[in-house]
């Protein structure tokens, strides 16, 4: 093929080496996804085969799109029976296909974070479980663990500890699931957890899988669970027609269950397996991978490769020391309005840090210098109040048994329903063993009084009549129809409350959103979406995805969300010990690794320069502490980065210039207690320091027990070992 020529000669491997396992080894900025166009163009218009004998997993649903709009424009090959998505959305594809050999039906919702949270608070309040005791954040993440090893309620016990923590969670995992189950739900780890379960027990489904995905490719392989890792084999072992690309030096999603060993791996877990490195990196110049290559080098869970380019700079990064968080962020803010006044685009420039907490003084330094800038990874426009309350009638429209969604909505906008009458529904709900969408809908209303009963059967009425709506009309006629007869806009606009204006906004956002999804899908599949579509699509959208690119501004991001993204100037900030790595990190070497790698992601964004900064102080909570740079920065040979001293300079706009009241200062060398120091208590036993809130034996201190407790405790109550 003609196109070959445009690729180097290790990309063209990839393309043309398509029977067998293949392992391919794509540096940062090497060009993996361009590789993975043309392997799947290759094998279409080459090699003949059926577009829906291919199956291409990605890591984001941006970078989906991204391939089949290449797809289009290059090779003028159709994405309507193409098999390209996340894991998530092709899971959830065959899930829907599926239905029928599994215990939920083809409309399931999808619950997030939020829903998750809901759910929980009613779990707890029901076992009486102590929050401070069962935090439900950990709860959730151990869950969650479960689910990606293929570990269901009834082996809980099995594979964990026999002690009352593992009991309790046992009960919390136990009754999370039954309610996700009477409410036709799945999580996000559900739909990868029955998708491989499927595969495993039903061999009819696992051949018919096999025999319909003759070639598989898998996007960001080292960022995979043991859950994707069994889907991928069960589909693959068989033809071994499976190409994966990834990078070892980018695995930085262990907290999300991603196991590095699935592509260290790889060539025990297949048969001949072919190695192809891509090393020749397209997006940044030589000094600046040269400080990366020096910084990666250190990890030893690592495939060895060296990344090299063409491109020539003499502007290597340059580490500055500045003297506090506040310097820092105006120093920063400084640089890029530098860029600016030499006509450089504010999309241009990101700020990367380790927490998102540490965005705050930079969003004041921006704002006093009215800067525009976007926060990536902050409040996603579909998890607005307003946005949940529409999507929530919607998905009852799909789904009647999603009784979360329902008591969402039972009295909004208001209608005189109350909590009393609320309880009284699903009392009846019990005793008669229905949904609470059925017991409102039954028109069975004897239980309640005659005023209440005429309300909810108003409400009822309406869902029906819009439940019969979303099988015949399109899409955005249908949410405009029920946007309308809510009457929100009207509700917003009589408001006397500033938001509300934005609520409303917000709204006419969301109808031109769903016009726009309307007509992408009908371009992409060459049909009409239905409602079941459009809240697929929506459930399974990131952060990086609702993230509005054209919008001229400053974007500010962790190092774990700029994973994919690149930028012409790169400020990596707070490389302090403690935050890179972070203080969870420290006493665990393969933790380290992780935080090293992410480090190394962040340098390997920038395509003209890199500025790294670190604060000699550091405010944590009403304490000043002096901090140490992070042991990263001190890897990277001294030949390939410019060190910048301006710890004793305050780079403040006017604002900051106003008196202040002087504060105590506990720098970390007086205090007794260390970060990261192991202690024993008498009764939770051993645990590490997290934070230290004081100086001597008194001071208050964050603990992290074995046993995955959460305490403060005042340092005379435990012991240092």
């Amino acid at each position: 093929m003609n196109f070959l020529k445009k690729l180097n000669p290790q990309q063209q491997k990839v393309v043309t080496q398509t029977e067998g396992p293949v392992l391919v080894l794509a540096g940062a900025g090497s060009g993996k996804t361009r590789s993975v166009i043309y392997r799947t163009a290759y094998l279409i218009q080459e090699k003949k085969v059926a577009p829906w004998n291919i199956l291409v997993v990605t890591f984001t649903n941006k970078a989906a799109r991204e391939l089949k709009e290449r797809l289009e424009d290059t090779f003028n090959i159709s994405a309507h029976s193409l098999w390209i998505g996340t894991f998530h959305s092709v899971c959830t594809r065959i899930l829907r296909y599926e239905h029928e050999h599994l215990s939920f039906d083809s409309n399931f919702s999808i619950f997030d974070e939020a829903d998750q949270k809901s759910v929980f608070k009613k779990i707890y309040n029901k076992l009486d479980i102590d929050q401070k005791k069962f935090q439900p954040g950990l709860v959730r993440s151990i869950i969650s663990r479960q689910k990606n090893s293929l570990i269901l309620p009834k082996d809980f016990l099995e594979f964990n500890e026999n002690n009352y923590f593992s009991e309790t969670v046992f009960k919390i995992y136990q009754n999370y699931q039954n309610f996700l189950q009477k409410n036709n739900s799945l999580d996000f780890d559900d739909l990868l957890m029955y998708t491989a379960i499927l595969l495993h027990d039903n061999e009819n489904i696992r051949k018919k899988y096999e025999k319909k995905f003759k070639y598989v490719m898998i996007d960001e392989y080292q960022d995979t669970n043991y859950a994707q890792f069994k889907i991928v084999n069960l589909i693959a072992k068989n033809h071994q027609n499976l190409c994966v690309v990834g990078d070892d030096d980018q695995a930085i999603y262990s907290w999300r269950g991603a196991d590095i060993r699935n592509i260290l791996s790889f060539e025990k877990d297949y048969n001949n397996v072919l190695r192809i490195k891509l090393e020749q990196n397209y997006r940044s110049p030589d000094s600046i991978l040269d400080a990366a290559n020096c910084l990666i080098k250190n990890n030893s869970q690592r495939h060895k490769k060296v990344l090299w380019t063409d491109i020539r700079s003499n502007e290597k990064p340059r580490i500055f020391k500045l003297e506090s968080e506040n310097s820092e962020a105006d120093f920063v803010t400084g640089e890029i309005s530098k860029l600016v006044s030499n006509k450089v685009s504010l999309n241009d420039c990101v700020i990367l840090y380790r927490t998102n907490a540490q965005s705050r003084v930079f969003e004041n330094s921006f704002m006093q210098r009215k800067i525009k800038y976007q926060i990536i990874g902050g409040v996603n426009f579909y998890q607005r109040k307003e946005i949940k309350d529409i999507l929530a009638y919607l998905r009852i429209l799909v789904n009647p048994q999603d009784s979360e969604s329902l008591l969402r909505i039972i009295n909004f906008p208001p209608r005189g329903i109350g909590k009393v009458t609320i309880g009284k529904i699903l009392q009846h709900s019990i005793e008669t063993d229905q949904s609470v969408f059925n017991t409102i809908i039954t028109g069975n209303s004897s239980y309640l009084p005659s005023s209440t009963a005429e309300k909810i059967n108003d409400f009822a009425s309406h869902l029906t009549r819009w439940k019969k709506d979303s099988e015949k009309m399109p899409l955005t006629s249908l949410i405009k129809k029920v946007i309308k007869e809510l009457y929100l806009v009207e509700l917003y606009d009589s408001s006397k409350d500033i938001k509300d204006i934005t609520r409303t906004e917000n709204i006419h956002e969301f109808i031109a959103a769903v016009n726009e999804f309307s007509e992408n899908y009908e371009h992409d599949t060459g049909e009409k979406p239905h409602l079941t579509d459009y809240l697929q699509n929506i459930s399974l959208q990131t952060d990086i995805d609702n993230a509005d690119e054209n919008e001229e501004a400053v974007k500010l991001m962790t190092m774990h969300n700029a994973k994919g993204l690149e930028f012409d100037h790169v400020f990596v900030v707070g490389l302090e010990d403690g935050l890179i790595p972070h203080s969870r990190s420290i006493e665990d070497l393969h933790a380290i690794e992780e935080e090293r790698r992410l480090l190394y992601v962040a340098i390997t964004r920038a395509k003209k320069s890199v500025k790294l900064c670190y604060a000699r102080t550091r405010r944590t909570f009403e304490y000043r502490m002096n901090t140490l740079p992070s042991r990263f920065l001190m890897e990277i040979d001294d030949k390939y980065v410019t060190k910048e001293d301006f710890s004793f300079y305050e780079f403040r706009s006017p604002q900051h210039k106003q008196d202040r009241p002087k504060k105590s200062i506990v720098y970390e060398d007086q205090k007794y207690f260390k970060i990261g120091q192991k202690i024993a208590h008498s009764k939770f036993g051993k645990g590490v320091i997290l934070d230290v809130n004081g100086k001597g034996n008194d001071a208050k201190l964050t603990i992290s027990f074995s046993n995955g407790e959460l305490k403060k405790i005042i340092g005379t109550f435990v012991k240092v070992i």
